[in-house]
C-alpha cells in the first residue's frame, strides 16, 4: 500500500476520507429539507432550518476539494511556496512529480468562494420545490382518503 509522506497515510485512506466527507455533505444537502417537510414544518420554518444547513454544507463542500488537494500535496512533500517548479518539486519523490504538478494546477481557476456562490443560486430554490412536493402530496392524500370514506 503506497504511503503519502511522513505521516504514513495511504492513498486509499485519503480517498476513503474524501468519499466519506463528500457523501456526508451530499446527504445533508438532500435530506435536510426533506426531513423538515416530513416533520410538517411551515414554509418559513423550513427555510429557517434548511437554508443555514444548505449554506454551511455548500461552504464546506466548496472548500473541501481545495483543502484536500493541499493536504495531499503536503503529504507528497510539495512546497507550494517555491518560486519555480524545481523548488516546489524538490522534496517530492520522482515517480510522483507529474501527479503533484497536476494536483497543484488543479487548484487554479475559479476559486472556491465563487463556486459556492454559484451553487447557492442553484440550490436555494430546492427547499421550495421539496415543500411544494410535500404540500401537493398531502393534498392528494387528503383528497383520495376523503373519497374512500
Amino acid at each position: 500500500m503506497p504511503l503519502n509522506g511522513a505521516l504514513g497515510v495511504s492513498i486509499v485512506q485519503m480517498e476513503t476520507l474524501d468519499f466519506i466527507v463528500k457523501s456526508l455533505i451530499l446527504i445533508a444537502l438532500i435530506f435536510a429539507p426533506i426531513f423538515c417537510v416530513y416533520k410538517n414544518y411551515s414554509f418559513v420554518k423550513l427555510y429557517l432550518v434548511s437554508v443555514p444547513i444548505i449554506s454551511f454544507m455548500l461552504i464546506i463542500g466548496g472548500y473541501w476539494p481545495h483543502f484536500y488537494t493541499e493536504v495531499r500535496l503536503n503529504l507528497m512533500g510539495y512546497d507550494s511556496l517555491g518560486m519555480s517548479e524545481i523548488e516546489r518539486l524538490q522534496n517530492v519523490a520522482p515517480e510522483i512529480h507529474e501527479k503533484a504538478t497536476q494536483l497543484h494546477w488543479s487548484n487554479m481557476g475559479i476559486g472556491w468562494p465563487l463556486k459556492v456562490i454559484i451553487w447557492m443560486v442553484i440550490l436555494l430554490p430546492y427547499p421550495l420545490i421539496i415543500w411544494l412536493c410535500g404540500f401537493s402530496f398531502k393534498k392528494l392524500k387528503l383528497r383520495f382518503s376523503a373519497k374512500n370514506t
